[in-house]
């Protein structure tokens, strides 16, 4: 349906080239543009991003009073890819079809092997709109996630053993955002629509990004600021919190080709696959990678 769609764009002549004001004329429609209309919180530990960060996990431990820590090395390979933007129904609006996928893994770095410890798999068809500086997304993504061979061959640490499942479902993603002088708040609610394993289906999450308008030492380095709050049923909606902190390095020609060094920190039920169910907290330090 949706090559068919764009093979149609291109029989008829209605594409185009996107507009560098943000401004579109009726009718407008551009093959593969640049950049986004939908912004995603960069506190989000499951959007589809390039980055390598070093945590320290905490772990509890039910015999005594004391934790296990351990490293991990958490990688992202991914990006959203944008498909098709066409206008809408003024010069100020415009909709946008991408798709959008990502391996996540964790790597547990005190093992002599650094064993795989989690591997998740996100594939999705994100639709995205823009009208000022209001902004929208629903996303339809499959999500699968698998234990690595050597965490199931290998002892490990009492409370970081969990039982395997059959972890993939599809789910509808909603989210709205509204930006301000570098702000953006951003909300909406999850659904599964289909799962494997017998999961319960809805989930929350707000955010709130900033990012400074004044460059920092050049004129394309900024600051930036993400916090992220999520509640998912299956975790009895219990919260979990993520932030970071840190510094955007843009290229001068183009928005989309950036590194952002950072902090993070996370609380809550891991969002690390099989181990939903399993509440702790991390921090550490990573790098981000746009292309």
């Amino acid at each position: 349906m949706i090559i068919s769609g764009l093979f149609l764009m291109l029989a008829s002549g209605l594409y185009g080239q996107e507009s560098e004001s943000g401004t579109y004329n009726q009718g407008d429609s551009a093959l593969f543009p640049q950049g986004q209309l939908f912004y995603p919180s960069m506190a989000s530990p499951k959007e589809p991003r390039t980055h390598v960060t070093y945590l320290t996990l905490k772990l509890p431990d039910e015999s005594d009073e004391s934790d296990d820590t351990i490293n991990i090395g958490s990688v992202g390979f991914g990006d959203s890819f944008g498909l098709v933007r066409w206008s809408g129904w003024g010069k100020n609006d415009a909709w946008q079809l991408n798709i959008s996928g990502t391996v996540l893994a964790q790597f547990n770095m005190d093992a002599d092997s650094m064993d795989l410890i989690n591997a998740d798999y996100i594939i999705g068809f994100p639709l995205s709109y823009r009208n000022g500086p209001f902004s929208a997304r629903a996303r339809f993504f499959h999500q699968s996630s698998h234990l690595g061979d050597e965490f199931l061959l290998l002892p490990q640490i009492e409370s970081l053993r969990v039982s395997r499942i059959n972890l993939s479902f599809e789910t509808i993603e909603l989210l709205g955002a509204l930006d301000w002088n570098g702000l953006q708040l951003a909300a909406g609610p999850s659904y599964i629509v289909h799962t494997d394993s017998d999961l319960k289906r809805n989930s929350f999450q707000a955010s709130i990004d900033y990012q400074s308008r004044k460059p920092v030492f050049k004129p394309t380095m900024r600051f930036f600021t993400s916090v992220m709050w999520h509640s998912w049923e299956e975790t009895d909606w219990d919260s979990d919190f993520n932030a970071k902190v840190g510094i955007n390095i843009r290229s001068p020609y183009t928005e989309k080709r950036a590194i952002q060094i950072f902090c993070e920190y996370y609380n809550g039920n891991l969002p690390f696959g099989q181990f939903y169910k399993l509440r702790t907290e991390y921090y550490g330090a990573g790098i981000n990678v746009s292309f």
